[in-house]
């Protein structure tokens, strides 16, 4: 038997999965029974796994993540196998989606095999369509993000034999970052981790409450504010000349790993457009967008940064992003020193 569960909620997945697990009998035995595999398995590992008999159980449990939409369904490589009456010995390229396929029209009684992808696979997809057929032993789930968080809050509390006021719930629900869509890079994961963090700040609320129900002022207490880590609040910042929000976001998105070049690069575009518009401030919105090729809105906002700052203080500011580059590449400052003193630059 087979499972497809998909889709980005990736927390209430991972509990499904564990209760599947709890059911092969004693934890020790249920680990003994469980194997986990990625995307760089092959089919032939996924199939040796589920293949294998149960180890003092009935059931075995075999979990691969990511396979579907990573490498081992993928373009690259493709499998060679003996085509059905072809003469002997003679083979036929098949795709590993097309021999997965394959092989679960046949999969074993004592494996419950799931495959679990982060993203929301499309009615389409060939899984899909084969767990359509009842003899396939195919199941799909989908675990998508709930429609409310305030009242997933209020519900998860309940399961943790606690209870949350709808303020409160309202407040924790809007102090934790659930991600930017302008931040294409980490948009996905931030919403991924976002059930994740309010799991974890509801633990902790509800030891603070100790069996009382949990108010605004608890969450007030406890719960840190978190900024969007986001490269285009920064830009968005150092336009306005707000050196302490610039100084907080250029930190938040080095942290999360951003190369500190790629914020430059995105400086320089910044000061590039705002000289532009400073060029052509008699233009409109659209006329501009249409005479430096950017969109509208784009242009609307760089005529309106532009207005802070004098045209020397543009190019200046454009000469020192060169200035940090070079600084950085060469050694003779660190990165981090760098951006700041260029925040500080633009920012005074």
């Amino acid at each position: 038997m087979w499972y497809l569960f998909h889709g980005p909620n990736s927390m209430a997945r991972d509990e499904e999965i564990a209760k599947m697990k709890a059911k092969l009998g004693e934890p020790d035995i249920a680990s003994l029974n469980t194997t986990m595999l990625d995307r760089t398995a092959t089919l032939a590992e996924i199939a040796g796994a589920a293949d294998a008999m149960p180890f003092l159980a009935d059931k075995r449990l075999v979990v691969v993540q990511g396979w579907l939409a990573g490498q081992g369904a993928g373009k690259g490589k493709s499998k060679k196998a003996k085509g059905k009456g072809k003469s002997q010995g003679q083979e036929e390229e098949v795709s590993p989606l097309q021999a997965l396929l394959d092989y679960l029209k046949d999969t074993s009684e004592t494996t419950r095999l799931i495959f679990a992808e982060d993203e929301l696979l499309p009615e389409t997809h060939p899984l899909m369509k084969l767990a359509e057929d009842k003899d396939s032993g195919g199941h799909t789930k989908v675990f998508a993000m709930p429609a409310d968080p305030v009242r997933w809050i209020v519900e998860r509390a309940r399961a943790k034999n606690s209870e949350i006021a709808s303020p409160a719930a309202v407040l924790l629900s809007n102090k934790i970052n659930r991600g930017s869509t302008n931040d294409r890079d980490h948009f996905v994961s931030d919403s991924r981790t976002y059930l994740y963090k309010l799991d974890n700040e509801l633990e902790k609320l509800a030891a603070f409450a100790l069996g009382r129900r949990i108010e605004s002022a608890d969450v007030e207490a406890l719960v840190w504010d978190e900024d969007v880590a986001d490269i285009f609040k920064f830009i968005d910042a150092i336009s306005m000349r707000n050196g302490e929000d610039a100084f907080k976001f250029v930190r938040g998105v080095l942290v999360r790993g951003e190369s500190p070049l790629v914020v430059l690069s995105h400086m320089a575009r910044q000061t590039r457009l705002m000289i532009q518009a400073k060029e052509h401030a008699d233009l409109s919105n659209d006329a501009l967008a249409q005479h430096i090729g950017v969109h509208p809105f784009v242009a609307k906002k760089a005529l309106q940064q532009a207005q802070r700052f004098q045209m020397s203080e543009l190019l200046g500011a454009h000469e020192a992003v060169l200035q940090a580059d070079i600084a950085i590449k060469t050694g003779q400052m660190d990165d981090q020193t760098a951006l700041d003193v260029l925040v500080a630059a633009f920012c005074r």
